[in-house]
């Protein structure tokens, strides 16, 4: 199991059931309801990403192993994904993964094109980020309906409105399956995991998201700037 540790947010939760024995790998900060049958739980937080992790291991394990070009790009994907193309979290181990990949095949390039949208999305990522607001350091938007794929576009507008004068911290509002998601990001300055677990999610300090039932874009946009409160007036206060 990898880039998690709950068993509330897994992919399949009746295939975990299953299994008889688990190796845990992730880095994100651990939580209360976290796996605690594991043979093996490597859990680091301070490493930049699973894949990160991943190479890490895949290097220093015994036998024969050997990655194949597209499982290289795979994971190097991942490192450029969660390191914002090697900007945030990036630590020294993290250079030495993604050399480690590179004498294994894995193309930059390739890697660059896995991230290309169609000109739909594009277009619903430019409106998204165009629509934002700066609050107390955070740049705010919510997403309307659009012809693109609306969970990349708001993705990928968080990360982009990161680039914005003066922003510490951006969130995406968007509809999906009936219910209300938040897509979180940041530098580090704020941490988007603790507002996201406030309102039932989680993920990293830099890189967060949650998913509100039985309620309205609306509705969710005040509970957040609700919790953005409480989070930066207790950082203030500390």
């Amino acid at each position: 199991m990898v880039d998690t540790h709950s068993k509330t947010i897994i992919e399949s939760r009746e295939l975990y059931e299953k299994c008889r024995s688990v190796a845990v790998i992730d880095h994100h900060r651990k939580l209360v309801e976290y796996i605690d049958n594991a043979t093996i739980f490597y859990h680091e937080p301070y490493a930049s990403s699973a894949c990160e992790m991943v190479t890490e291991l895949v290097q220093y394990l015994s036998g024969n192993i050997r990655l194949t070009r597209l499982e290289a790009e795979a994971l190097l994907a991942g490192i450029m994904l969660d390191t914002k193309n090697f900007v945030s979290k990036a630590g020294v181990r993290t250079f030495e993964a993604a050399a480690y990949l590179r004498k294994r095949g894995a193309n930059t390039l390739t890697v660059k094109g896995m991230f290309s949208d169609n000109i739909e999305t594009y277009r619903e990522k430019v409106d998204i980020v165009c629509k934002a607001h700066v609050y107390r350091g955070c740049a705010i938007s919510i997403a309307p309906s659009g012809d693109g794929d609306i969970r990349l576009a708001s993705a990928q507008a968080a990360d982009e409105m990161l680039n914005l004068k003066g922003v510490d911290a951006s969130f995406v509002l968007f509809e999906d399956n009936s219910q209300i998601n938040i897509s979180a990001r940041s530098y580090g300055n704020v941490n988007v995991q603790i507002i996201m677990e406030k309102l039932g999610g989680g993920g990293h300090q830099t890189m967060a998201a949650t998913q509100l039932k039985n309620t309205t874009k609306e509705l969710a946009y005040q509970q957040l700037l609700s919790e953005i409160d409480n989070t930066l007036d207790d950082e203030e206060n500390s």
